[in-house]
């Protein structure tokens, strides 16, 4: 592939836990349903021609594996397979080549997979090539957009959306040096980070005022309250607007729902996207 070809620099990541409003087998299967409609359909895409495929690991241990080389063709087979609520489920989408021999870069991916000692939580995520559109309004509030329809079922522990960012542990987490199984365990009781678009679960919601409350702080672009429990929080009308004060005031708002602690670096990971302060001070 050319150097100069856009990858994917977007990415969209929501949480559940056992406290899910409906089966999670069945948000699965309507966050990859969803993820399809809005961002790799035919009238979504802007390419004459694009492949897909997928496929969907049964348990940890193996199990039935599942794959199908049309996503969209094959939706029904995939659906009933995410439904089981799988170890692990992938979807990729890449542009058609004539050669087969071809080794062809992926435009866009959506995933889920197992989180947590037994599954108790259920990570989400699509990954995607903006560009320049994460300066475009009606692009960023098609991803705003995406999440509140994806987890409407659902009352997630947490949901964020990301710029040149693929890792699936949030920022914060880094700074703060917590561990994977404390974060889960605690993700009802403190919120897991702040980004762009951030979800917050209900019971922290309630703790911020609800939507009322955050919107009247002025640090957000828009609030959106999910049928099952919860808000959808958007900082600013575009992502490339998303600059360190606007973090700033984000990080404000949320703080008394944050974990104490003061952020450190990480050599492990370039540019965290925190205000580092401890909130409990904020």
């Amino acid at each position: 592939m050319d150097d100069e070809t856009p990858r994917m620099d977007v990415t969209v990541w929501a949480t559940l836990d056992e406290q899910a409003a409906a089966p999670r087998g069945d948000l699965c299967v309507h966050w990859f349903r969803t993820a399809i409609d809005f961002f790799f359909s035919s009238e979504a895409e802007e390419r004459e021609t694009a492949d897909s495929y997928a496929g969907v690991t049964e348990s940890i241990s193996g199990g039935r594996t599942t794959r199908v080389m049309d996503a969209r063709e094959n939706w029904p087979v995939l659906a009933d397979a995410l439904r089981a609520h799988p170890f692990y489920a992938k979807a990729g989408f890449y542009e058609a080549s004539a050669n087969v021999d071809e080794w062809v870069e992926e435009y866009g991916r959506i995933e889920g997979r197992h989180e947590g000692r037994g599954g108790t939580h259920t990570e989400l995520s699509a990954a995607l090539r903006a560009g320049e559109r994460i300066g475009d309004p009606d692009f960023c509030a098609r991803l705003f957009d995406f999440l509140a329809v994806a987890l409407d079922g659902a009352d997630p522990v947490f949901a964020r959306v990301d710029h040149l960012n693929f890792h699936d542990k949030p920022d914060l987490e880094v700074a703060l040096r917590r561990s994977r199984r404390k974060y889960l365990r605690e993700s009802r009781t403190y919120l897991r980070g702040y980004s762009w678009v951030t979800g917050v679960p209900g019971e922290l919601a309630s703790r911020l005022g609800g939507a009322p409350g955050l919107m009247s702080t002025g640090a957000f672009h828009a609030v959106r309250e999910l049928r099952c429990g919860g808000l959808l929080v958007q900082a600013t009308e575009t992502l490339a607007g998303y600059d360190d004060r606007a973090m700033h005031r984000v990080f404000t708002a949320l703080a008394p729902v944050l974990a104490p602690g003061i952020p450190e670096d990480d050599p492990a990971r370039e540019n965290l996207r925190i205000v580092f302060e401890d909130a409990s001070g904020a």
